[in-house]
């Protein structure tokens, strides 16, 4: 663990050994590439953000679909229709209205 360290600890000194030097400003031009480079990215960013959201949903509801799809599907063949579906009914309407 330290042979790896160990660079990077040569460069740490050899870096605080370094002379000092004054720090120079930008000028306008490379301070206008800097925020036009900055505000690009922060726009399509957000943008790619909203693409990402938007295809996760999508996804979420093809996935829902088809979950739906198939409990109806299920639901549908494992329950035919014999006309018996109202007998319950009926039968509940005749002993309320029969004395």
């Amino acid at each position: 663990m330290n042979t790896n360290r160990d660079p990077l600890e040569r460069l740490f000194r050899s870096a605080a050994r370094a002379p000092k030097r004054p720090l120079a400003e930008a000028g306008f031009p490379l301070e206008a590439r800097v925020m036009s480079a900055w505000r690009g990215a922060a726009q399509s960013g957000s943008r790619e953000a909203f693409i990402v959201l938007l295809r996760r949903a999508a996804i979420c509801a093809g996935i829902l679909a088809v979950a739906s799809l198939a409990w109806n599907f299920s639901e549908l063949a494992g329950h035919r229709l014999d006309g018996d579906e109202l007998a319950v009914a009926d039968a509940a309407m005749r002993v309320g209205v029969e004395p």
